[in-house]
């Protein structure tokens, strides 16, 4: 029953990632963790996310910023291998609180801008990836996604800031988190974390994670780019609330 049951929510989450290109974390972590406990539920969420960001970064190939890519990971990397070790020692709750808050101003105003524009969103070229602040948005991102595995908003609003949009959008965001995935694998088997007494869903949860994907990447093209953008925004306001709550009642306690 625990197999199924993680199965199940690995593909619902990998559908999700399909479509939008990020999220399979934010929704998988929370319902695996009653099941697989917490640590448990991050070291593997963080491996089994590799695969489907494969799978996006080869289906939208084309649309890769190299300039937004390279600024991104000049410091993303470093980041991440460092907030993975501090998370041994920092009290990553008050992070998470902060990070929900700032995520439920950005992401209500946002909501508000697109819920109030009659006009759809048309693609252009207007990719904007020469901006300083790519390279401090990169930092920021790493030592977040170090520290609690849930810094995607970062990326989203550097994404949007400089012009990418739904596919373009989901490629360089997969590019991304491919790369920083990869830089803090090691870690978990160096210090012996891998929960290997959960092989066996470990690895029925790549075909899985497969078809969702895409499953997904066939509902992508149906979404209108300001629909597309709303869905993104709202899916961010579900995980500021959920990250507040969380990290709330963690503090509390």
């Amino acid at each position: 029953m625990v197999i199924y049951l993680t199965l199940i929510a690995i593909f619902f989450s990998s559908m999700v990632y399909g479509i939008i290109g990020f999220g399979d974390a934010l929704v998988l972590i929370p319902i695996i963790t009653p099941i697989i406990g917490i640590k448990n539920a991050i070291i593997l969420v963080n491996i089994w996310g590799i695969f489907p960001a494969l799978l996006n970064f080869i289906k939208y190939r084309e649309f890769l910023d190299k300039g937004y890519f390279f600024r991104f990971l000049s410091l993303g990397i470093p980041a991440t291998i460092l907030g993975t070790y501090l998370i041994i020692i920092l009290q990553v709750e008050w992070i998470e609180l902060i990070l929900g808050c700032f995520i439920l101003i950005y992401s209500s105003l946002k909501l508000v801008k697109y819920l109030k524009t009659h006009d759809n969103i048309e693609i252009k070229n207007e990719i904007n990836s020469t901006e300083p602040f790519i390279f401090f948005g990169g930092f920021s991102y790493g030592l977040l996604t170090g520290l609690i595995s849930a810094a995607g908003p970062i990326n989203v609003a550097l994404l949007e800031k400089t012009g990418h949009y739904r596919e373009s959008f989901i490629e360089n965001f997969a590019a991304i988190g491919t790369m920083l995935s990869f830089s803090r694998i090691p870690f978990y088997f160096f210090e012996g974390m891998f929960p290997y007494e959960l092989l066996i869903i470990f690895l029925l949860a790549f075909p899985v994670i497969f078809l969702g994907t895409k499953l997904g990447h066939q509902i992508t093209p149906k979404i209108p780019v300001k629909k597309f953008q709303i869905i993104i925004f709202f899916f961010l306001l579900g995980i500021s609330l959920k990250s507040i709550i969380s990290s709330s009642i963690s503090l509390i306690n």
